[in-house]
């Protein structure tokens, strides 16, 4: 009787790996002598995945500069392996030229002044690339890496005209002024993502979207993003675009990922068609834990700084100095339930998500709380000059000090 019902309590397949991906990995071996070989054998592998996956999650970059005395420049790293800020205020040789400058695609950072432009060569900003700088005079603009391209759009000042004029810079042929954006998007307040063929513009506040073209000189449709049907549009107060990616020989098919901040703080991730713009009910949509939007404090300001349309950070565009909120679309072999979390990672900051139907090629989402460097945040709270400019690194390898 005994043996059967040691027999019925074995976890075979599926459901070990089930539990075994929610249990904290620092557990799993904490008692190897009570367990069985196949457990200690999963618990193995299970970390080994874990540790391999966790190798290549995108690092936040935050760029701290402001022009009263005592604030400085100075560099800080998030390095999600660890769970913490890798630095407390690199002084990096070169870092941000000139005052003026914007974070574009993810993983670069662009400084811009009536004189001169520089492209930095990775998101910590190492080193710096010189560019002539564009022709018109934009105060907040939008930059993307677009293949071999730079575009710049967006953020004119002075003449209406200007909010809408679009620039592409060839290598060897300088800027050339190309068909400007279409009226709805001809804003201050846009955000971008950019793929090797496209940069997706949507405007924060009222949600039109479109997508150009740099090597064909070409708009895509413009179309105000709508939510799937059950969801309020209207309740939505600012968009975000996330990242793109792309399937098909080529990245012939592209889907970009973005933010939608509502009422009461509810902050939603959506899946839109890259061609026709419309957004996809039955794509990995979900939606921030209500805690952490909350500490977010504003979910009508937020920004995300991406590595692609699967990982990110979302943040505080108004108030950066309140903290970010890390994302991940993870694969998995077994998914659980519609929006069922994990306790013991929701004590230590840090929620899973899950979406699909439990299959063997189910997803989830993680979401991870951290917060403002310490540095950073004083910078701000002493200077209201301060500004922080967030990138993204492509994988969480910190660069030596």
């Amino acid at each position: 009787m005994e043996a059967a019902d040691a027999a019925d309590s074995v976890l075979h397949g599926d459901l070990l790996e089930c539990v075994l991906l929610r249990v904290p990995h620092g557990e799993l071996t904490a008692s190897p002598a009570l367990v069985s070989r196949e457990w200690r054998r999963a618990a193995r592998e299970a970390h080994q995945r874990h540790r391999r996956r966790r190798r290549h999650l995108p690092c936040l970059v935050a760029h701290v500069h402001g022009a009263a005395a005592g604030v400085g420049r100075s560099t800080h790293v998030y390095d999600p392996r660890a769970g913490a800020w890798a630095s407390d205020g690199w002084r990096v040789a070169g870092a941000l030229p000139v005052r003026r400058c914007a974070c574009a695609g993810g993983d670069r950072v662009y400084a811009l002044s009536l004189a001169s432009m520089a492209v930095s060569e990775d998101a910590v900003g190492a080193a710096w690339r010189e560019l002539p700088p564009p022709r018109v005079w934009r105060v907040d603009p939008v930059v993307a890496a677009v293949g071999p391209h730079v575009v710049v759009l967006g953020g004119g000042c002075g003449a209406t005209a200007a909010a809408g004029v679009v620039e592409v810079l060839d290598e060897g042929a300088g800027w050339a002024t190309c068909p400007p954006m279409p009226a709805p998007l001809a804003s201050r307040w846009v955000s971008s993502a950019a793929s090797e063929r496209r940069v997706y513009v949507v405007e924060r506040r009222t949600g039109w979207a479109s997508w150009f073209d740099p090597a064909a000189r070409q708009w895509g449709p413009a179309r105000q993003l709508q939510l799937p049907e059950g969801n309020n549009t209207a309740s939505v107060e600012s968009w975000a675009a996330c990242g793109v990616t792309t399937s098909g020989g080529g990245g012939a098919s592209e889907r970009l990922l973005v933010l939608a901040g509502g009422g009461g703080g509810k902050v939603s991730l959506w899946g839109v068609d890259g061609d026709t713009l419309l957004l996809d009910a039955e794509a990995n949509n979900t939606s921030m834990p209500p805690e952490m939007s909350e500490r977010l404090g504003g979910a009508g300001s937020i920004a995300a700084a991406a590595a692609g349309a699967a990982s990110g950070y979302v943040y505080n565009a108004s108030e950066p100095s309140k903290g970010a909120v890390r994302y991940e679309l993870v694969d998995a072999e077994v998914g659980g339930g519609h929006g069922s979390y994990s306790d013991s990672d929701s004590k230590n900051g840090r929620h899973e998500k899950t979406w699909g139907k439990r299959s063997s090629g189910g997803s989830r989402w993680e979401w991870e709380w951290l917060p403002c460097p310490p540095a950073a945040a004083a910078a701000m709270s002493t200077s209201s000059s301060a500004v922080v400019v967030f990138a993204c690194c492509g994988s969480s390898s910190a660069p030596n000090k």
